[in-house]
């Protein structure tokens, strides 16, 4: 191919073209010090640099938001603080007084120091920032708490703001009104006791709260014993002869009838007198025998064996001797030593229980020998106490009647049984054996005649107040006569709150079904029946509060004292959601540190693309410029201009 002028032209001057190119792209770089200014430099480091610049939007707008959020969260921990100390001055106030050291003036100025601290506390709830309500949740323009004449209400939402703090993670950021002052603090009437008395129709099922008395475990199951100790009678009862479903009538009628036939008319079963327990009544039969105790004698006095030992003489001591009995616990164990001393043997005497089971007798074949039983000093009292004072001048003497008392020791069948210990009636007893306790677990059916332990309250008016509503109830109404009627009335008030018999099954316990409004139950026309119920007070702190300043204004320490228990976890409650707060400045911190340290990395990495290398520039550029000159000045030498060119 033949290589034409025109040919060598064009190839020179695009050789110069592109070398005065690359010599102005230089240039560019030397002046914006970038090396990259259009896509077409580095169309892979383009996109790299799109993308770091992305990332670095990004981590700007988070910690955009991580500083908003921290202003949020201050401010949050600001307002608990001073929630905290307001609840703390309310509750070093109250321990203060309410004991009976303060009289009502005292605690009158008491009362107008918590309404102060109540008004700052709804001040503080209602708190804004930058003209926004920060409680109220997504209702920033609505006060969050709306007060009246009976509570409080919440007057915003349950929304949740959540902001991004770093890529594909969350933070909730605000706190609701709700959460924090009308969450309940403790149940009106969990701890409840209205202490309800036995009666005749009380099923077994129901004593001990519910537990019940067993009488289908152990060995023997449903049966008992008990024994006569001065008589050394025992009698197994058999409650297998109950009816399903027994009553306490049941239980007393069948043992009672029970003993009856085995003989035993001196014992009885009966309701103790507390109310809430069985007792034992035993009668004194002044009958012995060998196993009567001698401590049960000369109606539980006993005898004094400090000396032990009896006399037996003659008028003229010829015959003179002792018996010991100091070892002796029960009238056998006298009888025994008695008649087993080789003294009495060669005299011919022996001791025996009298024939009316009244006392001692003691026989002399030999009445004329003239013995005479007495004391062996003018201390001793030994053989006064057996009744055995006197000559022995008739083949026979007889003690005074020793009228033991009642004793009686009631015992499982089988050691793997628990009946008498469900019933309270476990152990020895004299006269009267008070049962321990068995309080029956609270029914809806139960009478409200058999509160306090059979006794029955006074019980009239009192008032539910909840945020702006209230109603009052009286349980002096005939119609209300069982629990269930008691339930049935707070729960059918048209108030949000629901009664129910507490997990003790003690009492009657009250909680709201609304969080956003407080709920105070409190006495109606100077009654006390809120308190004898056992629901006085409020489970919320601001409902605390305004029931915490009447209690003061009516002089009431008992009724303020009761609410301590709220105030102390109304503290905790602020103390935990302050601390909630402070995970999240943590949480926000640690995030803003890491991106810091992503903002600096990115940066890096950008200008690792986009910024020019000023030394390896300078030579580049001085290069492009030479080698644009060298390129002009060979141009200038091929390509020469002829005659040709100009008639052209």
């Amino acid at each position: 191919m033949r290589v034409t002028n025109k040919m060598i032209s064009d190839q020179v001057v695009s050789n110069l073209a592109r070398s005065l190119e690359q010599f102005m792209n230089k240039q560019v770089q030397m002046s914006t010090g970038r090396k990259l200014n259009k896509p077409s430099d580095d169309p892979i480091g383009i996109q790299k640099d799109l993308r770091y610049r992305n990332v670095l939007t990004d981590i700007t707008q988070f910690k955009r938001n991580i500083s908003s959020a921290g202003s949020l969260l201050a401010t949050y921990d600001n307002i608990l603080g001073n929630m905290k100390d307001i609840i703390q001055s309310a509750n070093e106030l109250t321990v203060g007084l309410s004991n009976d050291t303060y009289d009502s003036v005292a605690r009158n100025a008491a009362a107008n120091e918590i309404e102060s601290l109540y008004t700052q506390m709804i001040d503080l709830v209602n708190s804004t920032l930058e003209g926004r309500q920060i409680f109220s949740g997504h209702l920033t323009r609505t006060a969050t708490v709306e007060e009246s004449a009976y509570g409080v209400r919440y007057l915003g939402d349950t929304g949740l703001t959540n902001i991004e703090i770093e890529s594909n993670s969350k933070l909730g950021i605000n706190l609701l009104g709700s959460d924090i002052l009308f969450q309940p603090l403790s149940t009106l009437g969990e701890d409840a006791d209205l202490k309800l008395g036995l009666a005749a129709t009380t099923l077994l099922a129901d004593l001990g709260l519910g537990n019940g008395v067993d009488l289908t475990s152990g060995a023997l199951p449903g049966q008992f014993t008990i024994t006569d100790n001065n008589m050394g009678i025992s009698v197994n009862i058999d409650l297998n002869l109950l009816p399903v479903d027994p009553t306490l009538d049941d239980l007393i009628t069948e043992v009672n009838n029970q003993l009856t036939a085995a003989g035993v008319t001196n014992l009885t079963l009966d309701y103790g007198e507390e109310g809430n327990n069985l007792r034992w009544l035993a009668t004194d039969t002044g009958d012995i025998s060998a196993n009567t105790a001698l401590s049960s004698l000369n109606g539980g006095s006993g005898v004094d064996l400090s000396t032990g030992r009896i006399s037996l003489h003659t008028a003229d001591n010829l015959t003179n001797f002792e018996i010991d009995i100091s070892s002796a616990v029960t009238i056998g164990d006298v009888i025994n030593i008695f008649n087993a001393d080789p003294s009495v043997i060669a005299n011919g005497l022996s001791m025996a229980v009298s024939a009316d089971s009244k006392g001692l007798t003691i026989s002399d074949p030999l009445p004329l020998e003239g013995l005479i039983v007495g004391e062996v000093s003018d201390t001793s009292q030994t053989a006064t106490g057996l009744g055995l004072i006197g000559p022995i001048d008739i083949a026979l003497i007889q003690s005074k009647d020793l009228n033991p008392i009642a004793d009686f020791t009631t015992s499982e069948a089988a050691v793997d049984q628990t009946i008498l210990s469900d019933l309270g009636l476990l152990g020895s007893f004299s006269n009267v054996n008070i049962g321990n306790a068995i309080p029956p677990r609270l029914t809806l059916t139960d009478q409200l005649s058999m509160l306090d332990l059979g006794n029955g309250f006074n019980l009239g008016e009192f008032r539910i107040s909840q945020g702006n509503s209230f109603v009052n109830l009286n349980f002096a109404d005939p119609a209300i006569a069982t629990i269930g009627d008691a339930i049935d009335a707070i729960n059918n008030s048209g108030l949000s709150v629901l009664a129910s018999i507490n997990a003790a099954e003690t009492g009657i316990q009250i909680v709201s079904t609304s969080n956003t409004e407080t709920l105070i139950i409190e006495e109606w026309d100077g009654g006390n029946t809120a308190h004898n119920l056992g629901i006085y007070g409020s489970p919320d702190i601001l409902g605390t509060m305004r029931i915490l300043s009447e209690a003061f204004k009516n002089n009431d320490g008992e009724a303020a004292g009761k609410l301590i228990g709220n105030l102390s976890e109304g503290i905790n409650q602020l103390l935990n959601h302050r601390a909630a707060v402070g995970a999240k400045v943590i949480r926000l911190e640690s995030a803003n540190r890491r991106l810091t340290d992503l903002d600096f990395n990115f940066n890096q990495l950008l200008s690792e693309i986009e910024d020019a290398d000023l030394t390896k520039l300078v030579a580049d550029l001085a290069m492009k410029e030479n080698s644009y000159q060298a390129a002009m000045l060979a141009a200038a030498k091929i390509i020469q201009p002829s005659l040709l060119n100009f008639l052209q």
